[in-house]
């Protein structure tokens, strides 16, 4: 697939660990101009020299917390500095801080948990979809959950804005898609780290430290009544498959795609279809 991306400038939050490392690898492969913001500079450094690696066309660290506006106007200068334009904004930062039953659960961790998955992406997107109205073209890619299609249990918040997410994705479709932007989602399912030392950053829930690792340490026989069944062999995605659909949406051959969330879950919606 010819994918017309090489030499484009690709902005990926989150894109040092996880899900955001094989998306900002999965870019590199397609010569385009990596971005990759995050902060944790260890693994952010690291991934900008795989990237290179692989291909990337250029590839730049930015350290910046998404959820702080002033931040993400910084970072979309020095990238515009340095690049001239942004054609992809994938908005990947996420997650959640604390795992319980809504009754139990404490308001603070309500706020971060609003602020990772939703401040974060309507900071970004605000910030960088300017710049595309005015070239007339522009990829925004949205990585939600099937959390906010199907909903977690102990994961209440989190659940409901991954579901904010999918909603506002469709939305702005509507809003910008004669401005030449297209708008989608991917919703995974159960991806986890390829190398749970070199993809698990200083901020992620599954680092040793990060809340998903503590419950599992401390509460296992809870945290698996969560866990869905694929129909497929095997349970978990891998980070370069999300990183290929993202790929796929911003591509040319993805321009009549807009509003759209792919779920990439093994089928654990047919199992564990919404609602049920």
């Amino acid at each position: 697939m010819e994918t017309g991306l090489a030499g484009r400038t690709v902005v990926v939050t989150g894109g040092n660990a996880n899900i955001g490392k094989g998306i900002s690898l999965a870019f590199a492969g397609e010569h385009a101009n990596v971005v990759v913001v995050g902060r944790d500079e260890v693994h952010g450094h690291r991934t900008v020299e795989l990237a290179r690696d692989r291909g990337a066309a250029a590839a730049m660290w930015h350290a910046a917390d998404v959820t702080d506006r002033a931040q993400v106007l910084t970072m979309v200068d020095a990238v515009q500095d340095r690049f001239g334009t942004v054609d992809v904004l994938v908005n990947n930062v996420g997650g959640n801080v604390g795992v319980d039953r809504f009754v139990d659960s404490d308001p603070q961790t309500w706020e971060q948990d609003i602020a990772l998955n939703m401040t974060s992406t309507l900071n970004c997107t605000h910030a960088i979809l300017p710049g595309m109205i005015g070239q007339k073209r522009g990829r925004i890619i949205n990585i939600g959950s099937t959390s906010g299609l199907i909903g977690d249990p102990l994961m209440a918040v989190y659940s409901a804005m991954k579901g904010a997410v999918h909603a506002f994705t469709r939305v702005l479709a509507v809003e910008v898609g004669r401005d030449g932007v297209t708008v989608n989602a991917i919703a995974p399912y159960g991806t986890l780290p390829d190398d749970w030392v070199e993809d698990v950053s200083a901020g992620s829930r599954f680092h040793p430290d990060g809340v998903i690792s503590r419950a599992v340490a401390t509460r296992g026989p809870e945290m698996a009544t969560i866990g869905r069944q694929t129909v497929l062999e095997r349970q978990t995605a891998y980070p370069r498959e999300i990183g290929a659909a993202a790929v796929y949406l911003a591509s040319e051959d993805a321009a009549f795609v807009t509003g759209h969330t792919l779920t990439i879950d093994g089928g654990t919606s047919l199992v564990h279809p919404p609602g049920s």
